[in-house]
């Protein structure tokens, strides 16, 4: 008697689909696994072609401000002062970054003069006619008194205001007060103040005086 044996279990029945079909006979698309890696891949290599590029890119490591022109500023000021408005004869390497009048405490008219220096610290320059004890503290920032320092054989008053480090030298002549403050202490500011009185003095002006 002979006996069929079952199918064997790894053959595919005769018209049923092969392993590279589904059950409708359509070719299976490849693994949804190996997509997913390819895609990963990609973006790894993607991402490290942008790092490259920026790394490689030059970044400047401030914005720089184009100087101000503090001639022209003081020529369009001058109609607007009691006394001539003052043009710093320098220093070498300093960037003037404004230059104005402007209304300060207790209605004081005021020119501005701001400088970075060298070195980057900021300093200004303020000129007023009749000054008051409220414009002295709000322009030192309420500095504590120093004494005095010299400058050009003149003696200023010195502020500093300790917590903010903000230094100051101010000299009240013929009702004109010149106030330099910033940062850099006190001899960095004397350089400004004798810029201060070498523009004047060049100007045919000296302290302020309308030519």
């Amino acid at each position: 008697m002979s006996t069929t044996g079952s199918p064997d279990a790894s053959t595919s029945p005769a018209g049923g689909p092969s392993s590279g079909e589904d059950p409708r006979g359509v070719p299976r698309g490849p693994r949804r696994g190996g997509n997913v890696q390819s895609m990963v891949l990609s973006m790894a290599v993607i991402l490290a072609l942008v790092a490259v590029v920026i790394w490689l890119v030059p970044r400047p490591n401030a914005i720089e401000q184009p100087a101000v022109d503090v001639v022209n500023a003081a020529q369009g000021a001058a109609g607007d002062l009691s006394f001539a408005p003052a043009v710093p004869a320098g220093p070498a390497g300093w960037t003037p970054t404004s230059a104005n009048v402007n209304r300060s405490t207790d209605d004081v008219i005021t020119w501005h003069v701001g400088y970075r220096t060298d070195e980057g610290e900021y300093l200004a320059l303020e000129v007023a006619r009749d000054t008051t004890p409220g414009w002295l503290k709000a322009q030192t920032q309420s500095g504590a008194a120093q004494g005095t320092r010299a400058v050009r054989g003149q003696d200023w008053n010195a502020y500093l205001q300790e917590d903010r480090r903000r230094y100051s030298l101010v000299r009240t002549q013929d009702g004109v007060s010149v106030l330099v403050t910033g940062e850099g202490g006190y001899d960095v500011l004397a350089e400004l103040a004798t810029a201060t009185l070498d523009g004047w003095d060049a100007a045919g002006t000296p302290w302020g005086a309308k030519a």
